[in-house]
């Protein structure tokens, strides 16, 4: 039940950045980190893209480990880039959502995950193995 509350607080809270920063877009296209030497109005759309669908996942509990190592990654970037431009203050939300992906991908999503059901619906359908 705890790792579900987990999933839709970092998921919700995740998702709700993703969609904020499509509004912001304008304003903050210039001046977003660009780690990848991609351009930042190209870096800002990965990273709306990996926030939003990567959310998404993690809210239906969908491949948790995958998309919160992604998160993770991400979060990890923001976390270095922030802190050496405008210092800790700035990056330590960054690093305490990277500290619960950090758990999504130790823990995975749990028993009341898509995930989890599939597997199990799937391990029930799946013919034994026979030996002659």
């Amino acid at each position: 039940m705890l790792l579900l509350l987990l999933r839709l607080a970092t998921g919700g809270a995740m998702l709700a950045h993703g969609i904020g920063k499509i509004f912001q877009f304008g304003d903050l296209a210039p001046t977003f980190a660009d780690p990848l030497g991609i351009g930042t109005s190209a870096s800002l759309v990965i990273v709306i893209l990996i926030e939003i669908m990567a959310s998404l996942a993690i809210l239906a509990g969908m491949l948790t480990r995958l998309f919160a190592l992604i998160l993770l990654l991400t979060m990890t970037v923001a976390t270095y880039t922030t802190s050496t431009t405008t210092g800790w203050t700035s990056a330590e939300p960054m690093f305490l959502y990277a500290m619960l992906y950090l758990t999504l991908l130790i823990q995975g999503g749990g028993r009341l995950s898509a995930s989890h059901y599939w597997l199990a619906k799937r391990s029930k359908t799946k013919p034994a193995l026979q030996t002659a």
